[in-house]
């Protein structure tokens, strides 16, 4: 039976980043409540894992005791997650690191490696000791570079011998149908995997998937909507420096709407991501546009990345980041 969003409260959340002492963090909670917001996620990276386990369960705890639900994402974790965060696992255990079609190591660990699932059997099992609500699995991908899309991952031996099993023959060296199709299921298997570990600890679980300009390795969405530890699907269509306005309505709408049938068709929540990052000077209405395109495709679930416009990561900030987080909450607060 579908759920009618209707019934459901107007979920409005943003990202936070980047401060580790909580005595600070807390005070944007305080402020990112009182603009209106009902979630927050927060990042945890290999350096929180490793450096900041404690600060970051103050910072987690303290965010639900202002009556923020928080969300927490693997941030750039093994480089298979989103994230501006550095990772090292594959610099402390080569072994596990992805391989392209040219036989080259790259600084990625691949989904598939044993090593790396029991790394993220230990991130979950910290991150789930919090007062976390959702574990927010963000873009998870093979490793891919613009502009040489021939060049994919994963060849590594683990991947090369489980084809093999599978397929029985070797691993072409071309993006053949049986090697994208291998490549899916590496990754569907491995979020089955993890969702359900979260789910045992009493979490939900919320994947963002790539627009599907990307060649993430996840082609077929239902098959993540269907999996039965998934709560909630989401993806993240930002745009360009200079993508025209009209495009940015138009991805918006169109993937807001294919969300919201996978959604209503499994039984799951549905969530958006509006882009709060590089946005160029004069060009901040376009945040307005696509929350509003969001919401009237039947979105009730509206996140953005990330905080003040992003201002504090200078790769990422806005022109005019005041301006950027002021249009953000005055689009979140105009939805009828």
């Amino acid at each position: 039976m579908v759920r009618s969003r209707k019934f459901f409260p107007m979920i409005k959340g943003i990202s936070y980043f980047g401060v580790r002492r909580p005595k600070w963090a807390l005070e944007d909670m305080k402020e990112i409540k009182e603009r209106g917001f009902t979630h927050v996620l927060h990042t945890w990276s290999e350096e929180d894992l490793l450096y900041y386990r404690d600060s970051m369960q103050e910072i987690i705890d303290g965010s639900d005791a202002l009556g923020l639900k928080v969300y927490v994402n693997p941030w750039g974790v093994g480089r298979v997650f989103g994230g501006e965060a550095f990772s090292e696992l594959v610099g402390r255990n080569f072994s596990i690191a992805q391989k392209t079609v040219d036989g080259k190591s790259k600084v990625a660990a691949c989904p598939n490696q044993p090593e790396f699932r029991l790394y993220m059997d230990q991130w979950i099992e910290a991150v789930c000791k919090t007062k976390v609500d959702t574990i927010f699995w963000d873009e998870p991908h093979f490793y891919f570079e613009k502009g040489a899309l021939d060049n994919w991952a994963c060849c590594c031996d683990h991947c090369q011998k489980k084809f093999l099993d599978q397929y029985g023959f070797k691993m072409p060296l071309s993006l053949t149908p049986e090697v994208e199709t291998f490549r899916e299921n590496s990754l569907i298997d491995f979020l089955n995997e993890m969702t359900e570990k979260v789910h045992r600890l009493g979490k939900r679980n919320s994947v963002c998937l790539l627009p599907p300009w990307f060649p993430a390795g996840i082609e077929n969405w239902n098959r993540i909507a269907e999996l039965p530890f998934v709560d909630e699907i989401s993806s993240d269509p930002y745009w360009e420096k200079t993508t025209p306005s009209e495009t940015i309505k138009e991805n918006y709408r169109e993937i807001s709407k294919r969300l919201l049938s996978l959604a209503q068709k499994y039984n799951k929540d549905a969530q958006m991501w509006i882009k709060n990052y590089h946005i160029v000077e004069g060009k901040e209405s376009d945040v307005r546009l696509a929350t509003e395109e969001a919401y009237n495709a039947g979105i009730r679930n509206i996140f953005a990345w990330s905080y003040r416009g992003s201002e504090y990561l200078s790769w990422l900030r806005s022109d005019n980041p005041e301006l950027v987080f002021e249009t953000q909450i005055h689009a979140l607060e105009n939805l009828k």
